[in-house]
């Protein structure tokens, strides 16, 4: 399958009040949530980043910003482990009525700070308003072992969409099952809101030819018509998103031979 990469990498994100944007999945989704808080904000957008479950605070919200500046991030309180409780969907689907003008970017489950997850029952908590989902991997993943890397595999009462053990290595295939396959990542987005894949971790993942493989075949299930890829390094986070190129016109866009001079760790880099 090939695809062109789009400019600016963040094109698709709306941009019109009273939007929520949910980002859900592993392996990245902080911080692609507070990349995302700050397009809107440079173009001159409120802003209400939230979560509908437990999470350690955002660096860029950790300090409110000052009034009147519409950039805020809406917790239901600190807990006792210094993480912040999320809040109710009903909740998030009200705060643009309580910010009005704004934008809503929201982190919609959690997972332990690995690239893979399995879901259980009632997760994730999407905003019934929710207009657009992120769905955000780890590629770290991919030559792991999988026991290292993915949140819950073994555990009693999950949703496991690959059936491996906890000995096996994460292959490209068992990131395309736990993506795709019924219970699998897309299959927790609720019927009818588009989606956004998000490939986190990029530096962490040196097998371009396989990287490359996998993203055709994921982008060849309709719902995915749009791959971005993550990588993290000294000067931050990088973004480039690209589109199925049957659905891009060809003005601007570059080819897909220029992510491989991404690919690969760096000595400097940490995962996304």
């Amino acid at each position: 399958m090939n695809f062109r990469f789009v400019e600016p990498w963040h094109v698709f994100l709306p941009r019109q009040a009273g939007h929520i944007v949910g980002v859900s999945g592993s392996g990245g989704k902080t911080t692609l949530l507070e990349a995302i808080a700050a397009v809107w904000r440079d173009d001159g957008f409120g802003v209400v980043a939230t979560t509908t479950t437990r999470t350690e605070p955002p660096a860029s919200f950790v300090t409110p910003s000052p009034a009147p500046t519409p950039f805020v991030y809406r917790h239901g309180g600190e807990r006792a482990d210094g993480k912040w409780e999320g809040l109710p969907a009903a909740v998030v689907d009200g705060l643009e009525a309580e910010h009005p003008g704004c934008l809503v970017v929201a982190e919609v489950d959690g997972a332990a700070k690995l690239p893979c997850k399995y879901y259980r029952a009632g997760e994730p908590v999407w905003p019934a308003r929710t207009s657009l989902a992120i769905v955000v991997m780890g590629l770290g993943a991919v030559g792991e072992r999988a026991g290292t890397v993915v949140h819950r595999l073994g555990r009693a009462g999950v949703i496991d969409p690959v059936g491996v053990g906890a000995d096996a290595v994460w292959e490209w295939d068992h990131q395309l099952a736990l993506l795709t396959g019924p219970g699998g990542y897309l299959d927790q987005v609720p019927a009818g809101v588009p989606v956004v894949l998000a490939l986190a971790g990029l530096e962490q993942q040196p097998d371009s030819v396989g990287l490359f493989d996998f993203t055709g075949r994921a982008m060849a299930d309709p719902r995915l018509p749009l791959v971005m890829f993550c990588s993290r390094g000294e000067a931050g986070l990088s973004v480039r998103t690209a589109c199925r190129e049957d659905l891009c016109d060809d003005a601007g866009f570059a080819g897909e031979d220029e992510l491989v001079a991404d690919a690969g760790p760096g000595d400097d880099d940490q995962p996304a």
